[in-house]
């Protein structure tokens, strides 16, 4: 009886050590995929982000509406942070 028990328990970590070994396995599996973009291992590097339409690359805002736009993120980031904080005091 002690024997089989002993047997189950050395079956049962051999199990649990190839069970856990499973997403090593696979990982370094995935490192191949890309070769030429660098080291196995290693994150490859971001693509490029294509350019915006060039059409608004010179356009510009005028210092109006830059004023505006500074108002409008202000007053709305006082709601939302009012909101939030209201009757609350933070830990």
């Amino acid at each position: 009886m002690e024997r089989s028990v002993r047997l189950l328990i050395a079956l049962g970590a051999v199990a649990l050590i190839l069970f856990a070994s499973l997403p090593a396995a696979a990982q370094h599996s995935q490192g191949n995929r890309g070769l030429g973009r660098g080291a196995p291992g290693r994150p490859a590097p971001p693509q490029q982000v294509p350019a915006r339409d060039t059409a608004n690359r010179d356009a510009r805002m005028t210092p109006e509406q830059r004023r505006q736009l500074r108002r409008d993120v202000h007053d709305h980031g006082r709601d939302i942070y009012r909101e939030r904080t209201a009757g609350k005091n933070r830990p």
